[in-house]
């Protein structure tokens, strides 16, 4: 720095205006008593050097440069016996004076430099502002004062000062004795008589307030422009005026658009004429207004956004500009749907579940009966072949229900030994007669592939999947194509096969518009779909790659924009290691296990109730029926009745299945029990499995796999006796 103090007395109040002064307070012997820190800075001296010294050049004091005015003090008319001492720097006339002679009383600072920036002299503006003495300066280095940070730039304007046309300006930080603060400087070169430069002058004024202005608007035009929210400017009659960069990417339109276009940026998204009038009427009333809209973007698709708009007022309170904040909600507004959609399908899910326990009762007492009577009728009785239909019909009614119950989720996989050629060719047939006649399907089916273990129901909804997505995929028609082989797991262990394994495979193909990368990325996401506008839920394939995980298998999906897509799925392929028990797979009763053991059915629906005991009295057992919990409750808990086995219910009236099983395991742990249920959830599996049953049959059965669990259970039962 200068090697000299650069902080000015603090100013406190007017009567502390005379420590500003460079004052010494003599006594009547002319002692100094007293001295103010100007007039020790001006003399280099410390309270300790004057105080009691006599005042006066004879006595040593060095008032070179500076100029003394005397005062005597005078109270009420008389003297006292002390004066105030007054000293002042002398105004030298030196050679560089005249070049700043005009700026001694202004305001704008004024020093006189070096080409080097060597003080030569400076105004008294300049001398204020860094607390320093104007006869201090010359000689002074102006780089100690500049900030370190802009140093390499304000030499670069004394460089550039030095060559033509000898103009310049620059704003820099310097400190003073406020602080740093922001100078701006104009330069000029001065010459002498014979026109060579001998120096320079520069005169400044402080800009900080001005740059901390230009500073904070660039923070707040930063933000606006970078800013992750659409925000409009426009007219408070909804001209625009300004949209920032988020709003272009946003919607596609830039500044140059709208006003190409006049593109009515804030009628956009109102749905009605009267909700856009409720927005006039608030904005022009200068009020504040917000609300969701769905605005088209410049590529047609729609855009949610949560619109606030907000009034901006001058000083005189009047509005001026209306500033429109955007949101982008899209994704919220999707999720919205998407949580939305899964609810009802969650209600769909429970009603289907409902219906399904009801209408597996129906179909109980459809079949049960169909059956009694075609093993009762004579084979040339003509009624035989109504029976059979009824019969047939029954049966296809009890896959229908097991598919709802896939789709709402209710049914746990049951696998079987399946026939997947058979059911293509089911399908196939069934998608020919209801798909449109532009399109056509074709077959390569391997006839040598063996029964595999799969869930019929479920592998079903594959196929029935893939064939729809294939069939939207071509508006104009083509061609569905169905191949089934049998792949070595070495072929497939890209994908995840095991090598020492064989797979089915199962592939759909399509010749329709095909799928880019970024689609193809998603299509197996819960509720991603490219058929909004054609009621699309996501839901399809989203269900296919849940049915071939829990198969333990894998997807593979090939496609070419504009070709064509081929889905293949592939399951391992597992046989049945158990026979199937004998006359499993007759659709017919033919003779029911004869029993004499004592059977409590409970049981809501009164013409099931008739059914087993139109079967099972007559085949030796002998029922005890109750109609509700209540009912079952007083049989369970009446010891004087002996009961062999019970066959129960879930769904009941007054009391439900599980609570009377509670109750059988406390009073008759040893008892047997077959659980019936056309609606077996697997939260209700799951508890009464934790409370040891593992005997379970669904609704609707036929009556020879009823009479052969019944045995089994009692067989289980002896032997473990």
């Amino acid at each position: 720095m200068l090697g000299l103090s650069l902080k000015s007395p603090p100013v406190s109040s007017p009567a502390s205006s005379a420590a500003e002064e460079a004052l010494l307070v003599l006594d009547s012997r002319r002692r100094v008593t007293a001295a103010s820190p100007v007039a020790l800075a001006l003399l280099g001296k410390k309270t300790e050097d004057v105080l009691g010294r006599v005042f006066g050049p004879e006595e040593g004091w060095e008032l070179e440069g500076l100029t003394v005015k005397e005062q005597a003090l005078q109270r009420k008319g008389k003297r006292v016996h002390l004066t105030v001492v007054q000293l002042a720097v002398a105004m030298a006339v030196d050679e560089y004076d005249c070049h700043i002679a005009p700026w001694h009383a202004s305001q704008e600072l004024a020093v006189i430099r070096t080409a080097e920036g060597k003080i030569l002299a400076v105004n008294e503006a300049f001398a204020r502002k860094f607390g320093v003495p104007r006869r201090a300066w010359p000689q002074q280095e102006t780089a100690a004062l500049v900030h370190p940070e802009d140093l390499p730039q304000w030499r670069t304007s004394l460089a550039r000062i030095a060559l033509s046309p000898y103009r310049g300006a620059h704003e820099h930080r310097w400190q003073t004795a406020q602080g740093w603060r922001w100078l701006q400087w104009e330069d000029c070169a001065l010459r002498d008589a014979e026109g060579l430069i001998v120096a320079y002058r520069s005169i400044g004024r402080d800009v900080t307030k001005r740059r901390l202005a230009e500073e904070h608007f660039q923070k707040l035009a930063s933000a606006v422009e970078q800013s992750p929210f659409s925000i409009v400017m426009t007219t408070p009659d909804g001209r625009v005026q300004y949209v920032n960069p988020r709003y272009t990417q946003a919607t596609g339109y830039t500044l140059e658009e709208i006003f190409e276009k006049q593109i009515p940026v804030l009628r956009h998204g109102h749905a009605t004429e009267d909700s856009y009038r409720d927005f006039e009427a608030t904005v022009q009333a200068g009020q504040r207004w917000s609300g969701e809209l769905c605005t088209p973007c410049k590529d047609g698709r729609p855009l949610w956004e949560l619109v606030q708009v907000s009034p901006i007022r001058n000083h005189f309170d009047e509005v001026t500009h209306l500033l429109c904040v955007r949101e982008d909600i899209t994704e919220r507004k999707s999720l919205e749907d998407q949580l939305r959609q899964a609810q009802k399908m969650e209600s769909l899910g429970t009603l289907a579940g409902g219906i399904a326990h009801d209408f597996n009762n129906i179909l109980a007492i459809i079949n049960g009966f169909a059956e009694i009577g075609l093993v009762r009728a004579k084979p040339d009785d003509p009624q035989t072949r109504n029976l059979r239909e009824i019969h047939n019909a029954g049966q296809r009614a009890i896959g229908l229900v097991r598919q709802i119950l896939t789709f709402s989720r209710k049914a746990e996989s049951s696998l079987l030994p399946v026939s997947v050629n058979q059911q293509i060719r089911d399908l196939g047939r069934m998608c020919a007669e209801t798909f449109p006649r532009t399109i056509a399907f074709g077959f390569d089916l391997d006839e040598s592939l063996p029964e595999f273990l799969a869930d019929p129901n479920q592998l079903q909804q594959v196929i029935m999947n893939l064939c729809v997505n294939a069939r939207d995929a071509m508006a104009q028609g083509g061609t569905i194509s169905l191949q089934t082989r049998r792949v070595p797991g070495a072929e497939v262990r890209r994908l995840g096969g095991e090598a020492g394994r064989d797979y089915v495979c199962i592939a759909v193909s399509d010749t329709g518009c095909g799928m880019s990368p970024a689609v193809r990325a998603r299509i197996f996401e819960p509720f991603f779909t490219t058929k909004q506008n054609a009621g699309g839920t996501g839901l399809g394939l989203a269900v296919v790659y849940g049915i071939i995980l829990n198969h333990r298998g894998f997807l593979d999906v090939q496609s070419v924009e504009g070709q064509g897509s081929t889905f293949a799925a592939y399951f391992p392929l597992e046989t049945a290691t158990t026979a199937v028990p004998a006359g499993s797979q007759s659709s017919l009763l033919h003779s029911f296990p004869r029993g004499t053991e004592t059977l409590l059915v409970v049981e809501d629906e009164r013409s099931l109730r008739e059914l087993l005991r139109a079967v099972m009295e007559p085949a030796g057992y002998r029922l005890l029926l109750a109609a509700d919990g209540e009912e079952a409750l007083q049989i369970v808990m009446d010891r004087s009745i002996a009961l062999d086995g019970v066959l129960l219910d879930l769904n009941l009236p007054r009391m439900n299945g599980v609570e009377i099983y509670a109750h059988l395991k406390s009073e008759r742990p040893t008892t047997p029990v077959l659980v019936v249920s056309g609606n077996l959830t697997t939260e209700v599996r799951r508890e009464l499995g934790e409370m040891g049953q593992r005997e379970f049959l669904g609704k609707p059965y036929k009556l020879d796999e009823l009479g052969r669990r019944v045995r089994a259970l009692f067989s289980a039962t002896q032997s473990i006796k």
